[in-house]
């Protein structure tokens, strides 16, 4: 009964410390908010609580995202790199048209430098893990020495601790790095779905002719005082499913790309592997296997998207969540 009662207790106070640091950051971020322009000043502080849970959220997730980084690069240490990139080019197969975004921004980076830039992400994050622990170090002392402590002064301190502990050279050359090499992805999609765009925009500007014989009766329907948003409303509806629909046609022509890629690379390397342990007693340049496996396989992967109308299964939809996050800003800085 005691433990229970001195569970209880530790519980609530983690919640009242959880509570007092949400309080303390969402007033730091209202402080900060001050500088901001006027138009957007109200916002911030309204969102005040909410970006301070995503911050909390934030630092108490980093430590675990860094060690499942490591634990995965770690994994692919262990592995054959003919079997890594097999396993690669299978994935593609199956997900080429639910992530043709992903895809190829992937493809692009690697063309504009994206290994140079994925060093330079793993020094900036080691730099932001030295600043988190700095900033965990000098809480404790904080909450040792029971000061209650202004907000400005709090930005201040996290401010001077960061300045610190960081290095300032590799902070730069990260960001630039990075920078640079986002820039030019952005412009190799955009030139690669400038297509897709400008197919929507025509077919929406085509439908918008007929459907804008149905504005009076909208209007009609509505109250004067918003009838003038009639029009454009429909107009922007007409441009959202147009270009909606040239995004499903481009999912389309990315299955079966990926589909055709993946599973011909996919059977490569595997059949190149199965050679080198010794199963298989000719290369692929040297037999028909891999055509067999690798079209098998790309059939396999475009009828599987197909079938599931480029959408992911339940569990998996959960499982890629971050993926589909990020098909979604990488959709939206191309269409920005």
């Amino acid at each position: 009964m005691a433990t229970k009662k001195k569970g209880a207790a530790q519980s609530a106070h983690k919640d009242q410390v959880s509570d007092a640091e949400l309080q303390r950051i969402a007033a730091a971020i209202e402080e900060v908010a001050q500088n901001f322009p006027p138009n957007i000043r109200n916002t911030v502080r309204q969102a005040a609580p909410y970006l301070a849970k995503a911050w909390i959220f934030l630092l108490t997730a980093l430590p675990y995202v860094v060690k499942a980084i490591r634990e995965i690069q770690n994994l692919i240490g262990m592995m054959p790199e003919k079997m890594l990139w097999a396993i690669l080019s299978f994935l593609v197969c199956f997900f080429g048209g639910i992530f043709p975004a992903t895809i190829a921004a992937a493809e692009a980076w690697a063309a504009c430098g994206g290994i140079e830039a994925w060093d330079q992400a793993k020094v900036l994050l080691s730099e932001l893990m030295k600043v988190a622990e700095a900033s965990k170090e000098e809480e404790k002392e904080e909450k040792d020495g029971k000061e209650v402590q202004p907000p400005h002064q709090i930005i201040q301190k996290k401010l001077a601790v960061a300045l610190a502990v960081m290095e300032p050279d590799k902070v730069s050359g990260s960001i630039s790095s990075i920078y640079i090499g986002w820039i030019g992805v952005i412009g190799v999609l955009r030139l690669q779905f400038a297509r897709t765009i400008t197919l929507g925009e025509v077919i929406g500007a085509k439908v918008y002719k007929p459907v804008s014989k149905a504005e009076p009766l909208i209007e009609s329907m509505v109250a004067e005082e918003y009838q003038k948003w009639v029009p454009t409303i429909t107009r922007w509806m007409c441009k959202f499913v147009a270009i909606s629909l040239a995004w499903w046609i481009q999912r389309v022509i990315s299955a079966v790309h990926s589909a055709i890629r993946g599973g011909t690379i996919f059977a490569e390397y595997l059949v190149d592997f199965l050679h080198e342990k010794g199963y298989l007693q000719v290369e692929h340049k040297e037999t028909y296997i891999d055509e067999a496996i690798g079209w098998s396989i790309a059939v396999l992967g475009f009828l599987t998207q197909l079938a599931l109308g480029f959408q992911l299964p339940f569990l998996l939809n959960l499982i890629l969540l971050p993926v589909q996050i990020l098909e979604g800003f990488i959709v939206w800085s191309v269409g920005a």
